[in-house]
């Protein structure tokens, strides 16, 4: 959905360049994004989602791809977890669990946790670290080959 916006290139110009400055959501906002999406991807063998700089895709994604009703939702959402980023990182677990458990059955436009997750994931994965960090990364792809086996514990492919 979010990636077939017709917005979505002009959002990928912008992301690429540098520095980035939030345009959308304040700097408290912008604090408790970054601790959400960390939350959502944490560093492990690949830099977390604040490496990323995923925050700051979210922050130029919702404006323009989100649809009015994503937006409103995604603004109380977060206006709702504003003293997230200075809870212990358990107490944060269980805030976001409780959230994502909550949002679960609610439409998409209506819930805050699968907007987030959808951005998170979208900017992460399409951002450079991301893309060759945490996907296995080749530059000039090959062949088409339509089936192919992965090994235990390896990576997909970003092509």
């Amino acid at each position: 959905m979010l990636m077939g916006h017709a917005a979505f290139g002009q959002v990928m110009t912008a992301f690429a360049a540098a520095p980035r400055k939030a345009t959308w959501f304040t700097d408290p906002e912008m604090a408790t994004l970054k601790a959400l999406v960390d939350l959502i991807l944490p560093a492990t063998d690949s830099p977390a989602a604040s490496a990323a700089d995923t925050h700051y895709f979210i922050d130029l994604a919702i404006p323009a791809c989100a649809s009015a009703d994503a937006q409103k939702t995604f603004r109380s959402g977060l206006a709702a977890m504003m003293r997230f980023a200075g809870l212990d990182p358990a107490e944060q677990v269980v805030q976001l669990k409780a959230r994502a458990a909550a949002d679960m059955p609610l439409a998409y436009d209506q819930s805050f946790f699968k907007i987030l997750k959808d951005y998170t994931l979208c900017g992460y994965f399409l951002s450079e670290i991301g893309a060759t960090r945490a996907l296995a990364y080749e530059r000039v792809p090959g062949g088409f080959q339509g089936d192919l086996p992965l090994a235990a514990n390896q990576k997909a492919w970003a092509i």
